[in-house]
């Protein structure tokens, strides 16, 4: 898997590159201190499947670079990796088209289980941005095609990423640090609040709700 860090300070695009290598050895991980560089590098050396992206550099307004990375053929998944936290920062990115929202002040572990999340094809965000409007008992209020409104956890949003990426029970309970059965069980949670019967149907649910 081929994935950039785009950040303009050496000593850190240097530490998340030893993270990355330390949880999976085979990436192909390049660098870009710039967003003009980093879009340069999208169109001009191949795909790319995950960027990790800071927002706080001034050669170009974020919004900008996210915009034009997400209109690349093959657009790449593209994960903020910022030192801004607050949650309306966090939720303008995701609606302008991040797959997820990574705090630099994570520590230790959290930061690793984000990461690998990530590169498993999960969404990763914090659980600050779930606590205001958008949250009723419990649960993210999606909207769907012609104004449907089914509720998923933020677990069943991980989950169904997973599902997307085509990850087995395993494979997710390793990637959420959960046991099988508890995977089994918001599996079985999520295919209730679709409606679905199988992940196939599952996915093809969740795409005509423009969830995927």
């Amino acid at each position: 898997m081929r994935v950039m860090i785009v950040d303009d300070h050496e000593l850190f695009r240097n530490g998340l590159r030893f993270q990355l290598a330390a949880i999976d050895p085979t990436l192909d991980v390049v660098e870009a201190d710039t967003f003009e560089d980093c879009i340069r590098l999208a169109t001009e050396d191949g795909p790319v499947s995950k960027v990790f992206l800071d927002l706080m550099m001034p050669d170009m307004d974020w919004r900008e670079a996210l915009s034009a990375l997400r209109r690349l053929p093959d657009p790449p998944d593209v994960v903020v990796l910022s030192g801004a936290d607050d949650v309306a920062m966090i939720r303008s990115a995701i609606d302008h088209g991040a797959c997820g929202y990574i705090p630099k002040s994570l520590k230790g572990d959290v930061l690793e289980s984000a990461l690998r999340l990530i590169l498993a094809g999960g969404f990763y965000i914090t659980p600050e941005v779930y606590r205001g409007p958008r949250v009723y008992d419990g649960a993210v209020r999606i909207m769907g095609v012609g104004g449907d409104d089914v509720p998923l956890t933020p677990r069943q949003k991980e989950v169904l990423a997973h599902i997307d990426a085509g990850l087995s029970n395993r494979q997710i309970a390793q990637a959420m640090t959960l046991s099988e059965a508890t995977v089994k069980m918001h599996i079985g949670r999520l295919f209730k609040a679709l409606g679905a019967q199988s992940r196939t149907d599952a996915l093809a649910v969740a795409r005509r709700k423009g969830m995927l």
